[in-house]
């Protein structure tokens, strides 16, 4: 497959408006709140005098593998959400936040791709141009995270937290087995590659390092449960949404719907899916269109269609609107069969390489994986291993562009033992809490295995025979996707 024409058509495009003080401060009390829920665990951190390995909750031992998934950096806003009349000028601005077609085939050069031919030579975002593209603040993103991850894990010295310098990182691919898988979309392709190019940052211009980015075959992508099985997907999510719980409570919040709805009339254009609730709109647009806005600093209302008021009263709307679309997920992943579809999978993939890490020869490289996918996975991941960060309803939690979860596999001590091996979780960096009890994310081999059981266990609901395509399965999968 043409992978880089593909890319470069999907990209080839056109390529701060003055804001309000309010808006302004709105932005800054919204930065603040992203950064508390997203950089934070949402609880306060207890001593480690109970814990074995209590000195390794953020460095420290043989780092002997590593697996990240990441949200994809920044990006445009999924769709437009404004009137008819600003459907033109709103695509010409989001044109001019995305990268060049130079800056594409540079990380191309570098970082090939390699898509399987089951997802028929195109991205799925790829038709929607500019409407979710990585933006340039995305690469930047991404590139600042891959640096960091090479900081902590440079090649001289497997020990998180010893560096050993920015530039001093040729044997890095000597150590370290990369290999980097990516959902089938434009902008965490692009992500990923960014984040090689700041992991990788000594490759020079022109040559290719060797790594190649992956999509793997629909059918069996751990990744993103609702692009393979769309349909049982759906089933799924239908059985949460239909329990008389969920419709009682997001019924109540169809006036903030209708609030939205006035002032985003793109919420409605395809009107109420049965699947989403009694409240009748897509809540991850709808959120979307607030974190899209914010990051590029520009209004919450429709660029200059409305005035004052109206944009005052959106910024009240932005908390409100993630607050329930952090709700309805709560419902969908503290959903046994429903978590069991999206978080086992992924899980269960890294269990099998953590055990088998140990055994790998002194003399060869560890592995160190990166999986660059989407909020809706990291979310999932994070309430199957029971963080509190998710569990905690009062944190409405939603993962950041660019945001990392973290599984390092790390020996403390020189015993071969499978007892002298923990699993390390960090959230951005940081250590989380795990099943309310484990400070630090750090478990056993065997507790984490156990965790990929239990949840495994929750799979009661038999797949569906057939399929959905084109424009069902389609509207379905925006649900999910971020």
């Amino acid at each position: 497959m043409n992978t880089r024409n593909i890319q470069s058509l999907a990209l080839r495009a056109g390529n701060n408006s003055n804001i309000s003080s309010k808006t302004q401060a709105c932005f800054r009390r919204r930065a603040s709140y992203f950064h508390s829920v997203s950089h934070g665990n949402g609880a306060k951190r207890r001593p480690f005098s109970n814990d074995k390995h209590h000195s390794y909750a953020l460095q420290g031992g043989s780092v002997e593998g590593v697996w990240v998934f990441h949200r994809h950096g920044d990006r445009t806003p999924s769709r437009p959400l404004c009137g008819e009349d600003m459907i033109e000028e709103e695509a010409a601005f989001w044109r001019t936040k995305l990268p060049s077609l130079d800056s594409s085939d540079r990380l191309n050069d570098k970082f090939s791709i390699d898509v399987h031919e089951s997802h028929n030579e195109e991205f799925l975002d790829a038709k929607r141009e500019p409407y979710g593209y990585l933006t340039m603040i995305g690469m930047q993103q991404m590139l600042k995270v891959g640096e960091k991850y090479h900081l902590r894990h440079c090649a001289r010295n497997r020990v998180a937290g010893s560096f050993a310098g920015r530039h001093e990182n040729t044997a890095f691919l000597e150590q370290w087995d990369v290999r980097v898988f990516s959902t089938n979309y434009l902008r965490t392709v692009m992500s990923a590659q960014c984040f090689l190019d700041g992991l990788l940052g000594n490759i020079e211009e022109g040559v290719d390092s060797g790594v190649s980015v992956k999509v793997r075959p629909r059918s069996n992508d751990t990744l993103n449960a609702f692009d393979r099985d769309p349909e049982f997907m759906l089933g799924l999510v239908t059985d949460v949404v239909e329990s008389d719980y969920f419709q009682a409570q997001d019924a109540i919040a169809a006036p903030l719907a209708a609030k939205l709805a006035h002032y985003l009339p793109g919420l409605l254009k395809k009107g109420h899916r049965a699947h989403g609730g009694p409240s009748g709109i897509n809540w991850i647009h709808a959120t979307d269109h607030f974190v899209c806005r914010a990051a590029h600093g520009t209004k919450f209302t429709s660029l200059d269609a409305h005035d004052g008021v109206a944009e005052a009263e959106m910024q009240e709307l932005a908390l409100p609107s993630l607050a329930h679309l952090s709700w309805r997920f709560r419902q969908w992943y503290t959903s046994p069969p429903l978590l069991a579809a999206i978080g086992a999978p992924p899980l269960r993939e890294i269990e099998l390489q953590l055990k088998a890490t140990p055994s790998v020869p002194a003399y060869e490289r560890r592995p160190f994986t990166i999986y660059s996918c989407h909020d809706v996975t990291i979310l999932a991941l994070l309430y199957a291993i029971g963080a509190n960060i998710v569990l905690d309803e009062a944190s409405h939690f939603w993962p950041a562009y660019a945001t990392t979860l973290a599984f390092e596999l790390v020996k403390v001590d020189n015993r071969d033992l499978s007892d002298s091996y923990i699993v390390r979780i960090l959230l951005n960096g940081e250590p989380i809490t795990v099943n309310s009890q484990r400070i630090g994310g750090m478990l056993t081999m065997a507790e984490f295995s156990s965790i990929v059981d239990k949840v495994e266990s929750g799979a009661t609901r038999k797949k569906r025979d057939g399929d959905i395509q084109g424009e069902k399965c389609e509207e379905s999968r925006e649900l999910w996707t971020g």
